[in-house]
C-alpha cells in the first residue's frame, strides 16, 4: 500500500428545495362559485365576489433534515497505479414535509406538517487502474459501485392494533399511508399492486368468464378468501386492496459503470464508458394492447416494433388480445416489468496530428475527435422503448477539431 487514510464525517442538511416555498402560510382565493349575488326589495340584483381560504397555515414548518453519517477508506496500492475508496454511509431524513389529514369538521382536508423519518444506508466504491503504461501504450479504468437502501421508518405516528385469526389483539403497528402506497419498512418507491400472472387461454374459456374475462385477457391474481359467497351458494369474485402484494420497487439498488481509456504513441486516444442500474421494476398496461387509445382498436396502430398480440392462433402468455380487459375492478391492471439495464453510454476517439505537421500554419496543438452518444443498451425483461427514459433515447454523433493557436 502507497496510500492509505481512513475517514469519519458527520453532517445535517435542510432541504429547502419545496415546490411552493410558501406553503407554511395560509392563502386567499376565490371561492368555487365565483360570484354571488342576491335581490333587494327593489328587485335590483347586486352581485358580489368572495374569499376563502384555500391551505391551512402552519407557522412551525421546518425544513425537512437530513443527518449524514459516513465512514470510509482511501487507499493506494502499487505508487498508486491502482488507487479508490470504499464508504458504508447512513443518511435519515426527518422531519419530512407531509400532508396530514384533518377531521372533516376543520374544514379543511390535510395540513402540511413535519413528521416521518426515512433511511438510506448503503455502499459505495470506486477504483481507478493504471493496467498498462508504456511508450506505446497506456490503459486506464475507473470503476464505480454503489448500492442503496431505502426504507420507511415512521409516517405520522398514528398506531393502528394488530389482530391474529382469532381477531385477537396482540399488539400494535404504526399505521400505513395506502392512499400514497407508503409502508413502514418497505422503501417509498415499493410497488404495491395486483399481481399479473399470464393470460387467459382458448381451453379456460369458462374459468375466464368467472372473472368476466376471456381468452386474451390478462390473469389478475385473487385471495380467495376475499371472495363473497352468496345466499345461493355461487361466489362473486371481488378484488380489494387484500389481493395487492409487494412485487419490487420503482428506484434502483445498484448502480455501476465502468470507463476504459487507451492511449497509443501518446497520440491516439480511444475510450468507451458503459454503465448500468439494476434491481427496479414497474407496471405496464402496454401488452393490453390498446393503443392508439379513442379510436377502433383494429384500426390502431402498434407503436413498439417488437410487440405482439394474442391470438388463438398465437397463444402467447406475454401480450393480451386487442384491446384486453382486466377483471372487473382492475380495468387496466399493468404487469411487472425488471427495469435493470445495462448501457454502452459513450465511444470516443481522439488524434493529436503531429507538431510538425500543424508548426507551418502558427498551430500550438490540434486534436481531431468523435464520439457517438447512447451506442446500445441491453435489457433482459423490456421491450417498450428505452429502459431507462421510458420512451425515445436517440444516439447522436460527434465530430470535432479542437486548435491552439
Amino acid at each position: 500500500m502507497s496510500f492509505g487514510k481512513l475517514r469519519f464525517s458527520w453532517g445535517q442538511n435542510g432541504n429547502r428545495s419545496l415546490a411552493n416555498p410558501y406553503i407554511a402560510l395560509a392563502d386567499l382565493g376565490s371561492g368555487t362559485g365565483g360570484t354571488y349575488g342576491y335581490v333587494d326589495a327593489s328587485g335590483n340584483t347586486t352581485e358580489y365576489r368572495y374569499f376563502t381560504m384555500n391551505r391551512l397555515a402552519n407557522t412551525h414548518l421546518q425544513w425537512e433534515k437530513t443527518t449524514a453519517w459516513n465512514i470510509g477508506l482511501d487507499f493506494g496500492f502499487l505508487n498508486n497505479r491502482i488507487s479508490g475508496s470504499v464508504e458504508y454511509y447512513h443518511m435519515p431524513t426527518t422531519q419530512m414535509i407531509m400532508n396530514q389529514s384533518l377531521p372533516g369538521f376543520s374544514g379543511f382536508g390535510s395540513v402540511t406538517t413535519n413528521l416521518g423519518e426515512v433511511q438510506n444506508r448503503g455502499v459505495e466504491i470506486s477504483l481507478s487502474t493504471t493496467n498498462i503504461k508504456n511508450d506505446v501504450l497506456e490503459w486506464n479504468t475507473t470503476i464505480g459501485f454503489s448500492f442503496n437502501k431505502n426504507e420507511i421508518k415512521h409516517l405520522y405516528y398514528e398506531y393502528e392494533n394488530v389482530l391474529n385469526a382469532q381477531g385477537e389483539v396482540i399488539g400494535t403497528k404504526e399505521r400505513d399511508d395506502i392512499s400514497n402506497k407508503w409502508f413502514i419498512g418497505q422503501p417509498i418507491g415499493a410497488i404495491w399492486d395486483y399481481k399479473v400472472t399470464g393470460i387467459w387461454q382458448k381451453d379456460e374459456v369458462e374459468e375466464a368468464a368467472k372473472y368476466g374475462q376471456r381468452p386474451g385477457d390478462p390473469k389478475v391474481w385473487n385471495n380467495p378468501d376475499n371472495d363473497k359467497v352468496n345466499a345461493d351458494g355461487s361466489v362473486t369474485i371481488v378484488y380489494d386492496n387484500d389481493d395487492k402484494q409487494f412485487l419490487g420497487q420503482s428506484s434502483p439498488k445498484v448502480n455501476w459503470s465502468m470507463r476504459n481509456e487507451f492511449t497509443f504513441f501518446k497520440d491516439l486516444t480511444f475510450s468507451f464508458n458503459i454503465y448500468s442500474k439494476m434491481g427496479h421494476k414497474s407496471l405496464e398496461t402496454d401488452y393490453l394492447n390498446k393503443d392508439n387509445a379513442g379510436s377502433k382498436v383494429t384500426n390502431g396502430q402498434n407503436v413498439y416494433a417488437k410487440k405482439g398480440y394474442w391470438t388463438v392462433d398465437n397463444p402467447t402468455n406475454e401480450y393480451g388480445r386487442l384491446d384486453a380487459q382486466g377483471p372487473s375492478g382492475v380495468t387496466t391492471p399493468g404487469k411487472l416489468h425488471n427495469r435493470s439495464f445495462i448501457r454502452l453510454d459513450n465511444i470516443s476517439l481522439a488524434y493529436k496530428l503531429p507538431k510538425k505537421f500543424i508548426s507551418r500554419w502558427s498551430i500550438e496543438k490540434a486534436i481531431i475527435s468523435g464520439s457517438i452518444k447512447n451506442v446500445a443498451v441491453w435489457a433482459k425483461d423490456w421491450k417498450y422503448w428505452d429502459p431507462e427514459t421510458g420512451g425515445l433515447a436517440p444516439r447522436t454523433f460527434n465530430i470535432g477539431l479542437t486548435l491552439t493557436l
